[in-house]
């Protein structure tokens, strides 16, 4: 959990106003411990709702690290339930629509800050697609990629090529 821990230290998660309206620095413990769940259990005891979105889609300030830490630990060495757990939590964070009026007032975009931190790991997305980990987890990058990867053309001859490794929906 190297990379993980590397990018989780590399963040102020005490100055984030976390979803539950306290500082952000639980949230930095629950990504670690969800980085180092093995079981299914352990990745479930894990709860990310409502501390970095809140209603349907409005992020909140942690989300901008998350989006770095999610592709930290697709990077690192994670078990299939948590890898699943991360990208479905930054598809979450990448279909984000809202922020908090005073992220707003300041001339921030947080869902646009979120996706173009999201297009840094764009091959790492690719991978997820590719190597058919579990098909949870293969149609949740290739659904982030529909998201974040402009290249349109690439983006469906990776479709082509996933063929059978996605499902029916996003063939």
């Amino acid at each position: 959990m190297e990379i993980v821990e590397l990018e989780i230290a590399g963040h102020d998660w005490k100055s984030l106003r976390c979803g539950c309206g306290r500082s952000a620095a639980h949230l930095a413990r629950d990504l670690l411990k969800l980085a180092r769940a093995q079981t299914d259990s352990d990745v479930d005891r894990v709860a990310l709702d409502g501390h970095f979105m809140i209603s349907p889609s409005v992020l909140m300030e942690p989300a901008l690290p998350m989006v770095s830490v999610a592709l930290a630990a697709l990077a690192d060495e994670t078990s299939p339930k948590a890898r699943f757990k991360f990208l479905e939590t930054l598809l979450f964070m990448i279909a984000g629509e809202g922020q908090p009026f005073e992220l707003a007032r300041q001339g921030r975009d947080l869902p646009a800050e979120c996706a173009a931190a999201a297009q840094g790991g764009i091959w790492l997305l690719y991978r997820e697609v590719f190597s058919g980990a579990t098909l949870g987890a293969v149609n949740c990058a290739y659904e982030i990629l529909t998201l974040i990867d402009d290249d349109e053309e690439r983006l469906d001859r990776a479709r082509v090529a996933a063929g059978d490794r996605l499902n029916e929906e996003l063939r």
